[in-house]
């Protein structure tokens, strides 16, 4: 794949702020190349996000997400939570990164 899950998490007055970008083509199957065969399908379908071990957030992707897809949410928390996100292609290939927020 293109490269490793980037996260940034910070906290400030008890409300972390979490970036995440996903390294990752997201192609829809729909799109022709410039020979005009199909390029195939090629998208992150699925996600998680996991706050110490607790599920925060479960997520359903498709083919209309963009190339390397940009997630920002918030929470309540604090500094040292340790975030654990996993995403999944329509190629069962695994993304998964942690970061402790700051």
């Amino acid at each position: 794949m293109s490269g490793i899950v980037r996260i940034l998490a910070r906290e400030e007055s008890g409300i972390v702020q979490v970036k995440i970008i996903i390294p990752h083509p997201n192609e829809s199957g729909t799109r022709k190349d410039e020979q005009g065969i199909v390029v195939p399908a090629h998208f992150v379908r699925e996600g998680s996000v996991k706050v110490n071990g607790a599920a925060l957030l479960d997520l359903e992707l498709g083919p209309s997400v963009s190339t390397d897809p940009f997630l920002q949410i918030r929470f309540p928390g604090k500094k040292g939570d340790v975030l654990n996100v996993a995403f999944l292609d329509n190629r069962n290939e695994l993304f998964t990164a942690e970061a402790v927020v700051q």
